[in-house]
């Protein structure tokens, strides 16, 4: 499927770069292979609703083939973000390792690296599930944890559970804490809105 992925992500990229059908050699030139491996794969990413392909003619991607290819370029960009921004690598480093990541992560694994290098001014991508927050952005209400440091976890803080925010106050597991913004910009979670949270105050 990587090798797929590589040649649906490299006719996206023709595609709006150059804004018109994209030529085998325009593949071969990108990917550095024979026009003959081009016509081959072509074919089978055709067979399987990939692209719309005529020979001596050109390949478009179909909205089959566009989905995956903007995917790909999603999990690229958040990786990138990532490895740049966050770790510090140079831009040569962080492609290339993205380049070989894009290929291998779910949607989960990517939706959880993106919140955690999110702000609340700054997204590395606009396909992010918008009910997800760093948590303190998230606004009052009940919330499942998604991702937390292990630093808060001993205290509680554990995916899946369920928290009540209010204020800078958090309610978690008949406790209530006062996080700094240094630990709640590293706890993501999944808002569950206000109703939950007055159904679990009535518990407490």
């Amino acid at each position: 499927m990587e090798r797929v992925e590589e040649y649906l992500e490299a006719i996206y990229d023709i595609q709006e770069k150059k804004k018109r059908i994209v030529k085998t050699s325009d593949l071969a030139k990108k990917l550095g292979v024979k026009p003959s491996s081009v016509t081959e794969m072509l074919m089978k990413l055709s067979e399987r609703g990939y692209v719309e392909y005529q020979p001596y003619y050109g390949v478009v991607l179909t909205d089959q083939g566009l989905g995956v290819a903007k995917r790909i370029k999603r999990f690229h960009r958040i990786f990138e973000t990532f490895f740049t921004d966050f770790l510090g690598l140079d831009k040569e480093e962080s492609h290339r390792l993205s380049c070989e990541l894009e290929h291998h992560v779910t949607d989960e694994v990517a939706d959880r690296v993106c919140m955690l290098i999110s702000s609340a001014e700054c997204m590395a991508c606009s396909e992010c599930d918008r009910s997800l927050y760093l948590l303190k952005n998230a606004p009052d209400g009940t919330h499942e944890i998604v991702v937390a440091p292990l630093i808060v976890k001993k205290l509680g803080f554990l995916p899946g559970k369920v928290l009540r925010k209010r204020g800078e106050e958090i309610h978690i597991n008949g406790e209530s804490f006062t996080l700094g913004e240094e630990i709640s910009s590293k706890i993501v979670v999944k808002s569950l809105g206000m109703k939950r949270l007055k159904d679990s105050g009535r518990k407490n």
